[in-house]
């Protein structure tokens, strides 16, 4: 996040996150081992980079093109590490 959002970008940003995580789930990272696996962990990232693209496209005014890419990288080795199964323990407790 940036420092200087407001609380309607901070919701935006949250809702891009879950629908981020959502889309992960349902696609790439149920494969058993996804991260062993050259083809499907760059899928992953791909995946990724082209989600908050096209949600936060370098027209819009939260983040520029090189800030998107390098949230994307970011979000990529964090998924890397917390979801070696799904679901992942690392967000055990959030779960109702």
């Amino acid at each position: 996040m940036k420092e200087d959002l407001n609380r309607a970008e901070i919701k935006r940003i949250k809702a891009i996150a879950v629908g981020l995580l959502a889309t992960l789930k349902e696609e790439k990272i149920r494969v058993y081992q996804w991260r062993n696996k050259e083809t499907t962990r760059d899928a992953v990232r791909v995946s990724i980079r082209d989600f908050l693209l096209e949600e936060i496209g370098p027209s819009d005014t939260l983040y520029t093109e090189d800030e998107i890419l390098q949230k994307a990288n970011d979000v990529f080795i964090h998924v890397h590490r917390a979801y070696p199964t799904v679901p992942s323990p690392c967000y055990a407790d959030l779960v109702a």
